[in-house]
């Protein structure tokens, strides 16, 4: 990847990424565009035809990263940044297409107006790729006399797409917002931990603890069974598309009951999905690496979320359990008393809403670099996902099918979150989580989660082992 051979056959690729999603996007006619609203700016500004040398300098511009960057690894995250833009921009453009809505003609500007049309625009990739590679680049430019060029070179280019009027400010705007969130989050400072505390060691140490102990009986329970992994996994699966199945149906009837009945069926599945995303996590949901992502990336689609994300947070709260960097210890957010049960309380009123925003918030702050294009990756592919079934199905059809019952075992989800930790002394291992013993039908549903503190102590058992754990370490336990 350090050859300038290398440099240039990835180049290549994202060249013929960009032709063939843009004029493919381009010229498709599936949904109808919507106009750029004209504003004071655009009116402000004049029309310069002269302007369609900058703009075509575009080309050129983003080459810059590919002759001064000499770091293979750099530029590997440069090409993905790239092609992560290129991509989003690209399904916009295909399922919500905007377009300019003034048009302008020059004998300057006959060979544009051949090649391209007035839709694509928002997001504007003249203003997202100019100024994310001009950013890249700026790197590794150190001089002042050569940064003070890149960026006149770069804001003249940007200027070129509203002079020209093949651009608005709006598309312009949100074009160069998208380049500087994908810089951001692929370049930003990796965020350094400090040393582990003596609560964090502690809880290691119990984890090492029976394995050396009884390896004979814990290390059973610690195989990967992918029979009864696909068994839970199939059951909860098929249990949610019978809920969907109901829903529909109602919906078609019209029947208040029958779409009652398939959303409360639904919402029994989908609070099945967490608790398969964390088997996932530990890399027990398949024996594959590759597959257990997938589905576990699948899994997390219903959720509204991203798996990897999910993982980071879900990761870090079991690494630094009765820790002070325990995310889910209300305790290291504040110190009043007060405060803390305002917090459980807005845990248990929002925790789902909220969680949806401060997950990937928090995920791409602790993430590491690879982490953090793995769940950039996973919401571009989101966005994909989305957008198809809203252009598929009623928004009404989503709240009823989909939305409410994730709702309502977002509402389960919390209720079980609160029994199994909440208000528990964060500040022991032992007791920072719960065991319950319920009826085998609940913890059948719960995918045997009820045995919470054996899965804080030991994340790595697969949940359909915990109860046997929990015997090995419970043996004379009847509570």
């Amino acid at each position: 990847m350090g050859s300038s051979r290398d440099k240039a056959a990835l180049a290549v690729l994202l060249g013929v990424e960009v032709l063939i999603l843009y004029f493919v996007t381009l010229h498709s006619s599936f949904f109808n565009s919507i106009p750029i609203p004209v504003t004071a700016i655009d009116r402000a500004i004049p029309f310069a035809p002269i302007f369609v040398v900058p703009y075509f300098s575009f080309y050129l511009l983003v080459l810059t990263p590919l002759f001064v960057t000499n770091d293979s690894q750099e530029f590997r995250d440069i090409a993905f940044g790239f092609g992560l833009i290129v991509f989003t921009s690209c399904v916009a453009f295909f399922f919500w297409p905007t377009a300019i809505s003034t048009s302008y003609t020059h004998p300057l500007l006959r060979g544009l107006l051949a090649i391209d049309l007035p839709r694509n625009a928002c997001p504007s990739l003249h203003a997202s790729l100019s100024l994310y590679c001009a950013l890249c680049a700026r790197r590794r430019i150190h001089a002042a006399f050569s940064r003070y060029a890149l960026w006149t070179w770069t804001l003249v280019v940007i200027a070129s797409a509203l002079l020209t009027k093949r651009h608005a400010a709006v598309d312009i705007a949100a074009g160069a917002g998208l380049a500087w969130i994908v810089y951001s989050l692929i370049f930003r400072p990796i965020h350094v931990e400090a040393a582990d505390s003596e609560d964090v060691l502690e809880t290691l140490r119990i984890r090492n603890r029976p394995m050396e102990k009884t390896p004979g009986e814990i290390g059973a329970p610690g195989r990967l069974d992918a029979g009864g992994c696909f068994q839970d996994f199939a059951i909860f699966v098929t249990l949610a598309a019978i809920g969907f199945s109901i829903s529909i149906w109602a919906l078609a009837l019209p029947s208040v009951t029958t779409c009652a009945a398939g959303i409360l069926i639904t919402a029994v599945a989908l609070n099945a999905f967490p608790l398969l995303l964390q088997e996932g996590m530990h890399g027990l949901l398949l024996s594959s690496r590759r597959w257990n992502w997938i589905i576990s990336a699948m899994l997390g689609a219903t959720l509204l979320m991203s798996f990897s994300s999910y993982r980071v947070l879900h990761i870090r709260h079991l690494r630094h359990l009765g820790g002070p960097r325990n995310p889910d210890d209300y305790h290291n957010h504040s110190h009043s008393r007060s405060m803390v049960w305002f917090l459980h309380f807005i845990w248990l009123t929002c925790a789902s809403l909220l969680y949806m925003i401060l997950i990937p918030v928090l995920a791409l702050k602790y993430g590491s670099a690879t982490q953090r294009k793995l769940i950039c990756t996973e919401y571009a592919f989101l966005f994909l996902i989305y957008s198809i079934l809203l252009r598929a199905f009623s928004v009404r059809d989503l709240l009823l099918v989909w939305i409410l019952p994730l709702l309502l075992a977002g509402t389960f989800t919390v209720i079980r979150g609160i029994t199994q930790r909440g208000i528990a002394e964060a500040s022991d291992p032992y007791r920072l989580g719960r065991t319950m013993l319920p009826k085998p039908a609940i913890a059948f549903l719960l995918l045997n989660e009820n045995h919470h503190l054996e899965h804080h102590l030991f994340p790595e058992i697969a949940s359909y082992h915990l109860p046997r754990l929990h015997k090995s370490i419970n043996p004379g336990d009847r509570h």
